[in-house]
């Protein structure tokens, strides 16, 4: 298995470097942790030259992938070992190794069409499809798909679905979600896509979509990417709503890199999700 994965992780470099992008390494260690409001940074207590100070394992490269492009725009790719906290199941490990990469002057659809390109260089497959996510609410779990709140759980109401008032729109999608995400990929790896503007994570958003997509192959999530907001007020917003409720302290340096950053799209994969599609296993537990 350790040889597989070897042959794996050269194959996904040259795939890159055969295509002009340039590998680049970031730090683990970080200032100031990655914001996310679905995934939960681990921090640390480190001593430097008599000096004591918090650091944060990076939940992904993603910030300082960004600070770089902002600097020195260039399409790169970077295989890092990244740590969320409180993961856990068979798809699901605290450490993990992730691929992430940024193409300059791309959309979220390009980056789809190369992950197509990658899924038939490795032999994973030869097509795939795109479904949007309200048409997958409705031929997976026959709801109705609204931003709006009030008329969301009307629509649940109306399919007798139950749940508590005060549960959010948020929590009732996730609920909701899990289930369908299990059903997607079967038959060849589906794209998700046209996310409403609530879910754009650091997407650009137009037309009341964000331009982004997730990835399933066989139930599993494999990828998520997007067409990079690149306007500083709103990236600022998007922090400040996804910090809510969590004492995370804010990185200036990585907001200040919006004063010049470059039209481009990003996408990261879970590599040990990736490969166990690729050797045909149903679980990480069957990689360790």
């Amino acid at each position: 298995m350790l040889v597989e994965w070897s042959n794996f992780i050269d194959r996904v470099r040259n795939f890159f470097k055969a295509r002009g992008y340039t590998e680049i390494h970031t730090p683990i260690l970080q200032d100031f942790p990655n914001i996310d409001p679905n995934v939960e940074p681990i921090s640390l207590d480190v001593e430097s030259c008599g000096k004591r100070k918090r650091v944060w394992l990076h939940t992904s490269p993603e910030f300082s992938m960004k600070k770089f492009i902002s600097r020195t725009p260039r399409n790169v790719f970077q295989i890092a070992r990244v740590f969320r906290n409180r993961e856990c199941g068979k798809l699901h490990r605290v450490e993990f190794n992730m691929l992430e990469w940024y193409r300059m002057g791309a959309d979220y659809r390009q980056l789809m069409e190369e992950i197509g390109d990658l899924l038939g260089f490795l032999g994973i497959a030869g097509d795939y499809e795109e479904l949007r996510l309200e048409h997958a609410f409705e031929e997976y779990a026959g709801i109705i798909l609204s931003e709006d709140e009030e008329i969301f759980k009307n629509n649940l109401l109306a399919y007798g679905y139950q749940f508590d008032d005060k549960e959010s729109w948020e929590e009732l999608f996730y609920r909701i979600y899990v289930d369908i995400e299990r059903k997607l990929g079967f038959e060849r790896p589906t794209f998700l896509t046209h996310f409403p503007a609530r879910l754009s994570a650091y997407a650009k958003v137009k037309d009341g979509y964000a331009e982004r997509f997730e990835l399933y192959i066989k139930g599993v999530e494999i990828a998520n990417g997007w067409t990079e907001e690149t306007n500083m007020e709103e990236i600022k917003r998007r922090i400040e709503v996804y910090r809510q409720s969590r004492d995370l302290p804010v990185d200036e340096d990585l907001l200040q890199c919006y004063e010049n950053f470059p039209p481009c799209a990003g996408c990261s994969i879970g590599l040990e999700r990736l490969f166990m599609v690729y050797m045909g296993l149903s679980s990480l537990e069957e990689l360790y």
